[in-house]
């Protein structure tokens, strides 16, 4: 399957050919845990977005509970906003993190 996503100069063109275009391929069988993760992550960002700390934002709900559990130990004597943020990337985000999917060769 493939996507095609227009960016470019936010005004109507007369024509629509002036808007750059690029092409995505997508992936029609994704790798599970790939989508769990990044449900994971869009969960947590929305929450935190709302307002929300990364403590009440990362639950079992939208994340692994073996990586909500990671994340608590991880947040032990953290204090404020950036050191909870600097954790959750420790944890989710960062190469290697625990709760980093592997990333699996093409086919």
């Amino acid at each position: 399957m493939l996507a095609i996503a227009g960016c470019g100069d936010d005004r109507v063109q007369p024509d629509h050919m002036s808007l750059p275009g690029e092409v995505f391929q997508v992936n029609p069988d994704p790798d599970p845990e790939v989508m769990s993760w990044a449900g994971c992550l869009d969960a947590v960002t929305q929450c935190l977005e709302g307002g929300g700390t990364v403590r009440t934002c990362t639950t079992e709900a939208s994340c692994r509970p073996q990586c909500v559990a990671a994340l608590e130990r991880a947040l032990e004597g953290a204090s404020g906003r950036e050191a909870e943020l600097d954790a959750f990337e420790s944890v989710f985000v960062v190469p290697d993190a625990v709760c980093r999917p592997v990333e699996r060769a093409a086919p």
